[in-house]
Order: C-alpha cells, then structure tokens, then sequence
C-alpha cells in the first residue's frame, strides 16, 4: 500500500469505521467493538492494497460501506466459515447453537476431586 492509501486511510476511513461500527455491528461470543475496529481496518487496508494493485479508483466511503457490510455479515479479516461453529458468521445467521459440554458434576463423584 502507498504511503497516500495510508495517509487517506487514517484519515478518511478509520474515523468513519469508529463511528459506524459500534452502532451497527453486532459483537460475537468474546468479540468487542474495539476489536471489531482493528479487524474492519486491516480488512479495509487489504481492499485499498488490491484496488492499487489492480488500478481502480473507488471513494473512501465506498471502502468503508464495504468493510462495515463485511463485518456485519460476520465476516473477518482472518476468514469466515460457516462450517465452522464457532464462527461468527454462523452463529449471526443463528445457524447453529453451542452448548457446553461440562454438566455440573455431583460433589463426590470418584473421578472429580475437589482441592
């Protein structure tokens, strides 16, 4: 990426994705907004290297729009799988449910030893 894309980056699209992503992206198991944000930057910084690479010239709200469109529908930065179970993007579709497998024990069992 250009020294340029990161100057507009930082400048034109991370203000943007701060303000935009804690009101309309929902937070999955752990996640938080602030995390949300990084992963929406390194997804939208990843859009600009390969629009540069490729030499088309969309606006800064277009890449914005884009990434937010992206974290809403539950994808990351690091991937997204609705195979996965734990991904976010299946469990925003409400595809799957989790359940814990640890059953409350009885307080003497013989294999469970209390300290």
């Amino acid at each position: 990426m250009s020294p340029q894309a990161g100057f507009i980056l930082q400048d034109q699209i991370v203000p943007r994705l701060q303000s935009a992503i804690p009101k309309v992206v929902h937070c999955v198991n752990s996640e938080d907004h602030r995390e949300l944000i990084q992963d929406s930057i390194a997804m939208a910084a990843k859009m600009m290297h390969n629009l540069e690479s490729t030499k088309k010239k969309v606006t800064q709200g277009t890449i914005a729009y884009y990434t937010i469109q992206h974290q809403k529908a539950g994808r990351r930065s690091t991937g997204s799988s609705y195979a996965d179970v734990m991904g976010s993007g299946t469990q925003l579709k409400a595809r799957t449910r989790l359940n814990s497998l640890i059953i409350n024990q009885p307080a003497h069992h013989p294999h469970f030893h209390s300290p």
